[in-house]
C-alpha cells in the first residue's frame, strides 16, 4: 500500500481535494476505490490449462450446484468463500464433520461449477460472498428489485448467475481486477450484461501453490528502467523520483510521469473517479492496470512483499450459511 500512499500525499497538496476528502460520503466512496489497490499477484495460467494461484493471495468466492439424485436437493445453489477450491469442494463433500457446510451435508455430491477471484483481501471478498447470499439485504443491490426472488421456472443455477451478473456491475466491485473462472464447462454460457473490460472470463481449474517464503538471495530483482529526467505528459522535472515516478509495466517502455500526472491521464474517460482502474500507456499503448503499475513501484522501491505465513493455517472456517437456495419464487 506505501505507492497508493504516496498518491494520497500527491492529492492532498489540492485544495480542492481537501475540501472534499472532509465529507463522509466522499470518504466512503475513497475507501472504496482504495480496496483495489491492495498487492494481489498470482501466478496466472492459460485459459487451457490449471491455473495456478499463490497460497495467501487467493480469495475466492464460488458458486456449488448439488448433483444429488435426490429431487429434493438436486439442482440447488451454495454461495462461499474459499482460499483453497480444491480442498473446499472436498469439503463440502466429506459433509460438516470434515469441515463443510452444514447446509451441503448430506445433499450432495456438489460441483464447484464457478469461482470468482482477484479480490485484494478476504474482507472484500466475504463482503462480495455475503452480498451474493444476500441480494436481498444488500444496500449496493437495492437498486435491482427483481433480484430478490427467484421467477417462475427458473433453476437456482440461473437465479444465482443473475445475480451474480449484477454485482459485477456494481461499484466497488465493478471497479476490481476480478476473473470470473469456469470450473465447469456444462454450466458455462455469455453474460447477458457485459461485464467492465477489465475483468477476465476464463476456464479452467485452480490450484493453489505452497507459500512463497522470503528468499534472500534467490529473490528476482526487478530489471534496471531507463527513466526520462522530466514527465512525458507535464514536460516538468521530477523532483521526488522514489516519491512520485511511475513507468510503464512494459519493461522496453521509456515512460517518465509524475504518478498524479499518469493518473489523471488514466482518468481523463472517468469524471468523478479518484483511483484509475487502468488504460493505455501514453507512449507505447500497452494496456496498463494501476493495481499493477503500484506494484511494480514496490519492486523498484526494494519494499519486500509482506510475508503471508500466517495464511499457512488459514482455513475457510468461516462458513455463512447461504439462503439463496431456499429463496422464494415470484407467483405467476
Amino acid at each position: 500500500m506505501y505507492p497508493m500512499c504516496l498518491y494520497f500525499l500527491d492529492l492532498l497538496q489540492y485544495e480542492h481535494f481537501r475540501r472534499e476528502i472532509v465529507n463522509s460520503q466522499c470518504c466512503k466512496f475513497i475507501d472504496d476505490q482504495a480496496i483495489l489497490h491492495f498487492p494481489t499477484p498470482q501466478d496466472a495460467g492459460s485459459e487451457q490449462e490449471e491455473a495456478v494461484a499463490r497460497k495467501g493471495h487467493f480469495y475466492g468466492v464460488y458458486l456449488l450446484c448439488s448433483q444429488s439424485l435426490d429431487s429434493r436437493y438436486r439442482g440447488k445453489c451454495y454461495v462461499g468463500f474459499t482460499v483453497n477450491p480444491k480442498r473446499r469442494i472436498r469439503q463440502h463433500n466429506l459433509g460438516c464433520d470434515f469441515g463443510g457446510a452444514r447446509k451441503t451435508s448430506r445433499k450432495g455430491p456438489w460441483q464447484m461449477v464457478m469461482i470468482v477471484h482477484g479480490f485484494p483481501n478476504n474482507i472484500v471478498a466475504l463482503q462480495f460472498e455475503w452480498a451474493w447470499q444476500q441480494p436481498s439485504l444488500s444496500t449496493r443491490l437495492k437498486m435491482y428489485p427483481e433480484l430478490k426472488r427467484k421467477v417462475p421456472r427458473e433453476t437456482y443455477f440461473d437465479y444465482n448467475f443473475r445475480i451474480l451478473s449484477r454485482m459485477l456491475g456494481v461499484g466497488p466491485w465493478n471497479r476490481l481486477p476480478l476473473t470470473v473462472r469456469w470450473l465447469e464447462t456444462d454450466y458455462e454460457r455469455a453474460f447477458d450484461v457485459p461485464l467492465p473490460s477489465h475483468m477476465e472470463i476464463v476456464s479452467g481449474k485452480v490450484s493453489i501453490s505452497a507459500s512463497q517464503r522470503k528468499r534472500g538471495d534467490d529473490a528476482v530483482a526487478p530489471p534496471p528502467v531507463a527513466w526520462a529526467p522530466e514527465c512525458h505528459l507535464c514536460m516538468q522535472q521530477i523532483d521526488q523520483p522514489e516519491r512520485s515516478r511511475l513507468g510503464c509495466t512494459n519493461p522496453t517502455c521509456r515512460l517518465t510521469c509524475h504518478m498524479l500526472c499518469l493518473a489523471n491521464y488514466l482518468l481523463s474517460d472517468e469524471p468523478g473517479h479518484y483511483i484509475p482502474v487502468g488504460g493505455e500507456c501514453p507512449l507505447c499503448e500497452t494496456r496498463l492496470s494501476w493495481a499493477a503499475l503500484l506494484q511494480r513501484k514496490r519492486l523498484l522501491l526494494g519494499i519486500p512483499e509482506e510475508l503471508q505465513d500466517q495464511d499457512e493455517d488459514l482455513s475457510d472456517g468461516i462458513d455463512v450459511d447461504s439462503d439463496v437456495e431456499d429463496v422464494p419464487e415470484l407467483s405467476d
